[in-house]
């Protein structure tokens, strides 16, 4: 079984949104490098040579897995076809976020670390707010989103959350929390 539309339309905003930093249509390399300076941007400098050294690191990593599994024509560009028939392969056998691509998983931290500036581990309102400010998302009332998050402040958005939430975007055939994000 294929995947739905609503399926098709995250992949696609996950796509355009978190991956083709340049807005050409397709992923390569120097939208990880793009990548690298947003966060640089967002987190204020608070990221140390060390960090930046690591994310890029790890970046590189995501890049290499990334292209291997989705890059069919070994063109070192990943076009939104083929990123969609890489996710029609994976979400047909995912269970759970260990389940997901490397590159998927080691981006977790990474993507948290930008909502989590404080570095408390914690994502609260304020930083969630700013995420959205910071990067343009269409949260035209942050606070319902983040309350939908917290499950109405009955959940901490922390780490674990954040695994959960990003598990549930990238494979759940319907809308449920995991699209808050």
């Amino acid at each position: 079984m294929g995947l739905n539309d609503f399926q098709k339309q995250k992949i696609k905003f996950t796509f355009d949104f978190f991956l083709d930093y340049n807005k050409d249509g397709s992923i390569q390399w120097e939208d990880f490098e793009e990548m690298i300076k947003r966060y640089k941007e967002v987190n204020k400098g608070s990221l140390s040579d060390a960090d930046y050294k690591s994310m890029q690191a790890s970046l590189e990593d995501e890049w290499r897995d990334l292209k291997g599994r989705a890059d069919i024509n070994k063109d070192d560009v990943v076009s939104w076809e083929e990123y969609l028939a890489m996710w029609e392969k994976t979400i047909a056998t995912c269970k759970s976020v260990a389940d997901l691509p490397a590159w998927c998983q080691s981006r977790i931290p990474f993507l948290f670390k930008g909502m989590d500036v404080s570095g408390d581990g914690i994502v609260d309102l304020e930083e969630f707010q700013n995420y959205c400010k910071n990067f343009q998302l269409q949260c035209a009332d942050a606070p319902a989103v983040y309350n939908v998050i917290t499950d109405g402040g009955k959940v901490t958005f922390d780490i674990n959350r954040y695994k959960e939430l990003y598990y549930r975007l990238l494979t759940s055939p319907s809308a449920d929390a995991g699209n808050t994000l």
